[in-house]
């Protein structure tokens, strides 16, 4: 029942601009598809998820990067990975492995000057099959984390059914979608202007582990700030998320 499926439910809600989480507990009462907000977090009881605390979280904070924007045609260049285990706050192991390209495959010029990666950076990579099984080695049953996360997951998915027929099945959190509730941003926010809204230090941008690395800073600080204002538990954080989708059109 990760964050993706809960989309089927935006029809089901409406109206206030009010996203504190009061404003939402009271709306969720009276919406006529409440037995089907209720079912999805019946889906994460049974995991012992939805009372989980969000200072206790076991979390993957993971980033791609790709050839391109479109997975059926694109191709998954490298992978990046933080396991990040909520409180603490140093000391996190890191995954990081190149993708080899399939043969005749070439890197557009524009990929290489934003991400330094080149066909021979790739020329002796893992195949696809290979760096996928390490990527879920490290990750194991972990909550995934990323920025702009639909990208990163429809990659790793086309490649994880090209490979074995099976798609993740984790838990998805998203750090722009968070960043809409907690700031009320009008449009989705770039991993750019959260790190400058956070006095995150930028480094190693535009490569998977960098990008992953700060974008864990960036949930860290979240987490703190969805505390502060009344959210403990993520139970209450995915009520929050599925109201957003909604009323933003995401």
């Amino acid at each position: 029942m990760g964050f993706e499926r809960i989309r089927v439910l935006r029809h089901l809600f409406g109206g206030s601009t009010d996203t504190s989480y009061a404003a939402m507990e009271g709306k969720a009462s009276n919406w006529q598809s409440e037995a089907e907000l209720r079912s999805i977090l019946h889906a994460l009881q049974e995991h012992e998820l939805a009372d989980y605390p969000l200072d206790a979280l076991s979390l993957a904070v993971i980033d791609t990067e790709t050839t391109g924007f479109y997975p059926n045609q694109d191709h998954l260049l490298s992978i990046g990975a933080v396991q990040l285990d909520v409180p603490n706050q140093e000391g996190h192991p890191t995954f990081h492995t190149y993708v080899k390209l399939p043969r005749n495959q070439l890197i557009p010029d524009v990929v290489t000057e934003l991400t330094g990666i080149t066909e021979e950076t790739v020329k002796d990579a893992p195949d696809l099959g290979s760096a996928l099984q390490a990527f879920l080695q490290f990750v194991g049953d972990r909550i995934l984390v990323a920025h702009h996360a639909a990208h990163d997951i429809r990659f790793l998915n086309v490649g994880l059914r090209k490979s074995w027929g099976v798609e993740l099945n984790h838990h998805i959190l998203d750090t722009g979608k968070i960043a809409m509730i907690l700031h009320d941003f009008k449009k989705y926010p770039s991993l750019d202007v959260l790190l400058s809204l956070y006095g995150v230090v930028t480094s190693d941008r535009h490569t998977a582990l960098g990008d992953a690395m700060m974008t864990a800073k960036v949930m860290m600080i979240q987490l703190a700030l969805l505390q502060e204002k009344g959210l403990t538990k993520l139970g209450q954080l995915w009520e929050w998320l599925v109201v957003l989708e909604h009323e933003r059109k995401l």
